[in-house]
């Protein structure tokens, strides 16, 4: 190991205190150790696997290692003092543990000596429940009997105050009817009453309850705002005319409340007279209205009856008028359809939903017809009203009056005028209108009369039975010049039989 280790001396850096470091292989580390443990002075870091042993770390004398050496005494003194305060503290908690097992200890006595003092009260209090019980049950026998004394002087008390009461009131009443009694003059109101008492009772009795305890000044009252009411709905404002004898009395009663109830009576016998005459009369209108109400009436079940029967009626003349117009209309769309088929159409209908009937019968029965036509194969029906080329549609006018006019004919002889004939339609479409027409013409046997305009003659004249121009050489002149016909006959024997016939009368030229 010496050997090892003095090999090693000359790699170390020189210098104090490294001069007498010895580094040594980690593998020997311990024999080392063993070798230089009677050295003075050891380092060891175990992390990196190294160990110094002997000579010093540091400078052993100068202020570095006295400063050092003062500090190992400081933390020397630290370590003491933390260790001592430690000790303190352990010997306070101990103290703190024997002082709280006293406590407990003297607890546990008085514990005992009050669990002991309990058990002998327990026991007094149970010795003197029976005498405690019956003093609280005879307490409130006593406190219950004079309760219900107080109880039963407060009711007699207030008894004797309400019947005290009671009798002061029916005295004070007493004096207040004999006052009144007294001031009423019963004996001059007996005599004016003209009956007996029983039957004043009885008229009494018979009142409503609010009306019983009124005075004789409150009944005047009364009875003079009726007698006026009764005067205003007899006599309104609108009818001044009142009888002599009423206006006369109505005059003197004017002036004092005296003046009034002195003619009270005859006022109301004038009126009453004079009700009872009106009533007469007004039976013989009643009667008289009666019978005419029963006259209208009788009239007003007849006129009902006819009006329902008129009703029935024209349900039944509406329900055929529908079948008809609707089969008319149906065999339209038919030969429409038929006709824009067979004429470079893709197919055309019409839409006639049924109107509802008016419930007035004078107001119009308003059907609204539109036709429809597709614009391609396979597609769907299009209103008239869409928007689309104008020559198109004059096209399909066309065809639908012809459609109309076929449906229409039926066996007879029809006519059919057209006005502006072909206007809109072009080259192709003038000369398939124009074979539309010779054909309905001849098939159905209906003559069409066609107003056309002069671009339309190349295409009218080869298909008309008669061409007819008028001329008219300006705008000035009032009558058209001597006009052109033309006549088309595909029999010409039969125009050169006629031939005679036509120019018979007519002049030979020279």
């Amino acid at each position: 190991g010496q050997a090892g280790a003095a090999g090693q001396v000359g790699d170390a850096p020189r210098g104090w205190p490294h001069e007498h470091a010895v580094i040594v292989d980690a593998g020997q580390l311990e024999e080392a150790a063993r070798a230089l443990a009677a050295l003075p002075g050891s380092v060891l870091v175990s992390a990196a696997g190294v160990s110094v042993v002997g000579a010093f770390e540091g400078v052993a004398t100068g202020r570095e290692a006295r400063i050092k050496a003062a500090e190992h005494r400081l933390n020397r003194a630290r370590d003491t003092q933390e260790t001592a305060a430690q000790a303190v503290h352990d010997c306070e908690e101990a103290v703190a543990e024997a002082q709280r097992r006293l406590d407990g200890a003297k607890a546990g006595v008085q514990l005992e000596e009050l669990q002991a003092r309990l058990a002998e009260l327990i026991k007094a209090l149970e010795e003197q429940a029976p005498a405690v019980a019956e003093a609280e049950r005879q307490a409130a026998a006593l406190d219950f009997r004079a309760r219900t004394r107080d109880m039963e002087i407060e009711r007699l008390e207030g008894r004797r105050q309400r019947h005290e009461a009671e009798r002061t009131q029916a005295a004070a009443q007493e004096a207040k009817v004999a006052a009144e009694r007294e001031a009423l003059r019963l004996d001059a109101l007996r005599a004016d009453w003209g009956g007996t008492i029983e039957t004043a009772r009885e008229w009494i009795h018979a009142l409503p309850e609010e009306e019983r305890p009124r005075s004789a000044e409150e009944w005047w009252r009364v009875a003079e705002r009726l007698a006026d009411q009764a005067l205003r709905d007899t006599f309104p404002e609108e009818e001044p005319e009142i009888p002599e004898e009423l206006a006369f009395l109505l005059n003197e009663r004017g002036g004092s409340a005296a003046r009034e109830q002195a003619t009270f009576a005859a006022v109301c016998g004038a009126l009453a007279s004079y009700l009872r005459a009106q009533e007469e009369y007004e039976k013989h209108q009643r009667r008289q209205i009666e019978s005419q109400i029963t006259t209208r009436q009788r009239d007003l079940s007849a006129a009902t009856k006819g009006a329902e029967e008129a009703a029935q009626s024209t349900a039944v003349h509406r329900a055929a008028l529908t079948a008809a117009i609707r089969a008319r209309l149906t065999r339209v769309a038919e030969e429409f359809e038929k006709l824009d088929t067979d004429y470079g159409g893709y197919g055309a209908t019409l839409e006639f939903p049924v109107p509802p009937a008016p419930a007035d019968p004078e107001q119009r029965w308003q059907w609204r017809v539109t036709p429809k036509w597709r614009r391609g194969e396979g597609q769907g029906f299009v209103p008239y009203n869409r928007r689309a080329n104008t020559a198109l549609m004059d096209e399909k006018a066309v065809k639908l009056v012809c459609a109309a006019a076929i449906a229409s004919s039926g066996g007879g002889h029809l006519c059919l005028v057209l006005d502006e004939l072909g206007r809109n339609l072009g080259k192709e479409h003038r000369r398939e209108a124009v074979a539309l027409f010779r054909r309905i013409g001849e098939t159905y046997g209906i003559t069409v009369i066609g107003a056309l305009q002069d671009d339309m003659e190349p295409y009218a004249i080869d298909a008309c039975g008669q061409y007819i121009k008028l001329r008219r050489s300006s705008d000035a002149m009032p009558y058209n010049e001597p006009p052109i016909i033309i006549g088309h006959d595909q029999h010409a024997e039969r125009v050169r039989a006629l031939a005679s016939y036509v120019d018979r009368g007519i002049p030979t030229p020279a």
